[in-house]
């Protein structure tokens, strides 16, 4: 059977948006044979691409992924203010919006079994080169006397990771009211962030 598809799409792309559709309406992993129904294709038509259904749910979180590195390095890129706190700051309310508006996925990404994110060279790519990023600012503030010259980086954006990964998903199951009243719960998790940012990080 002849793929229609979108215009200027193809099977592969299709494939992860339509799982990642049925992924959030239904909030459920979709079979591989309901994604070839959404897409119109005959049963078996995925199977030279996607195996099984983990194999979607990969190619899902390394387009998420993808996204987000992409959204960093935009940012990044238009970026004038010469504190590298500042631009960490930027770095966590780029990670909010994603989470915002890709929740299933940072949910997936972010509760993956360590084994099985590693066993993927994709998403080890990517999240490399994001925390390469964070360390390059860190080491900057460093040079510019905002941190001291003996910080463990590496551990500081782990921690920075962690704590960030935390605060987005109690924003993402709707707990952050009760602790910030009067904001909204994207509110709530950037004000959290931003203190972490000044608190933790900038040399008090």
């Amino acid at each position: 059977m002849r793929y229609p598809g979108r215009p200027g799409g193809n099977l592969y792309s299709d494939a992860v948006e339509a799982f990642t559709g049925l992924l959030s309406r239904h909030g459920a992993i979709p079979s591989i044979g309901m994604v070839e129904d959404e897409l119109g294709i005959d049963r078996g038509g995925l199977l030279d691409l996607f195996p099984d259904e983990n194999a979607l749910l990969g190619a899902m979180a390394q387009n998420a992924l993808m996204r987000l590195h992409d959204q960093f390095v935009r940012v990044m890129a238009g970026v004038t203010d010469s504190d590298p706190i500042t631009q960490f700051e930027m770095l966590a309310d780029v990670y909010v919006e994603w989470a915002y508006l890709h929740p299933r996925e940072a949910s997936i990404i972010g509760s993956m079994p360590d084994t099985e994110f590693r066993q993927n060279g994709e998403l080890m790519r990517y999240e490399t080169a994001i925390h390469e990023l964070m360390q390059r600012m860190l080491g900057r503030a460093c040079d510019m006397g905002l941190l001291d010259k003996d910080e463990d980086l590496e551990l500081l954006v782990s921690t920075a990771h962690t704590f960030a990964f935390g605060a987005i998903t109690k924003m993402l199951v709707g707990d952050l009211g009760r602790w910030l009243p009067g904001m909204t719960e994207r509110e709530a998790v950037r004000k959290m962030l931003h203190t972490f940012v000044r608190k933790i990080l900038r040399k008090q």
